[in-house]
C-alpha cells in the first residue's frame, strides 16, 4: 500500500513526461530500452521524457508494455495499475559472465543453475537468460550494474546484439551479429576485429538481446 508521502508525490506528476519518468524509474526500465520498443531515436525519447508533454500518440503502447493504466498515464486520473488487474510476471535467471564461461568451457553435463533472478512482464517464446553487465564496451546502451536479457533463439536480425561463447578464446562476450551469404554469422565489436561464429568448432550463440533493466547494486 502506498504511503501518504508516496501518494502526494504521485499527485504532483501533472503531465505524461513526469508520469512516464516516474514509472521507468520505479520499474528500473532503461530509457534506451523504452525507446527501442517505441521505435524512437534517443533524442525523441529524451524529448518525450523532458518536454512536460500533455499528450502523446505513444501512450497506449507505453501503457501496454509497462502494464500501467492507460488513463492514468494519459491524464493522471485513476490508479497507476487498473483495479482487479493481475499482472503476470516471469522469472529470468541472471548469471555472471564467469559463471557462463565456466559452464560452456567444461563438458556441460551438469545443469546450469543460479540463485539470482529478475522478474519481467514480457512472455518470451523461447527460454531467456540474463547477465550482469560489468564492463563499458556497450556504454551508454548498457552500463555497469545493468541486467540484460537475451532470448535463446537461433534466429536474429542483422545488427542485433548477441551473447556468444567463443571456444577458441574461451570467452563469453557481447557482439553485433550479421549474416553473410545466408550461412555464416560474422561477429563485430568496436574493440576487436570481426570474426565468424563457428558452431562446428564449439562456439555457442546463447541468445539475442531483448531488454535491459537498471540495477542499483548486486
Amino acid at each position: 500500500m502506498a504511503t501518504q508521502e508516496n501518494a502526494d508525490d504521485i499527485r504532483k506528476l501533472n503531465n505524461i513526461s513526469k508520469r512516464l519518468r516516474y514509472v521507468l524509474d520505479t520499474l528500473g526500465v532503461k530509457q534506451s530500452h523504452m525507446a527501442n520498443k517505441l521505435g524512437l531515436s534517443p533524442s525523441g525519447m529524451h524529448y518525450l521524457l523532458n518536454s512536460d508533454t500533455k499528450s502523446s500518440k505513444h501512450v497506449k503502447r507505453i501503457a501496454e508494455h509497462l502494464n500501467v493504466n492507460e488513463e492514468w498515464l494519459a491524464t493522471g486520473k485513476g490508479e497507476i495499475h487498473e483495479e482487479n488487474t493481475t499482472v503476470k510476471t516471469y522469472k529470468i535467471p541472471v548469471y555472471y559472465l564467469d559463471q557462463l564461461k565456466l559452464y560452456y568451457s567444461t563438458n556441460k553435463e551438469d545443469t546450469l543453475t543460479t540463485n539470482n533472478f529478475i522478474l519481467t512482464t514480457t512472455p518470451y517464446p523461447k527460454k531467456a537468460i540474463a547477465i550482469y553487465i560489468t564492463g563499458t564496451e556497450f556504454s551508454p546502451k548498457f552500463e555497469v550494474k545493468d541486467i540484460v536479457t537475451f532470448e535463446q533463439t537461433e534466429t536474429f536480425k542483422d545488427g542485433e546484439i548477441l551473447l556468444v561463447y567463443l571456444a577458441k578464446t574461451n570467452n563469453i562476450t557481447l557482439k553485433y551479429g550479421f549474416h553473410i551469404e545466408k550461412i555464416d554469422i560474422v561477429l563485430v565489436s568496436l574493440d576487436t576485429t570481426p570474426c565468424k561464429l563457428s558452431l562446428r568448432d564449439g562456439d555457442v550463440m546463447l541468445g539475442a538481446y531483448r531488454e535491459c533493466v537498471k540495477k542499483v547494486s548486486y
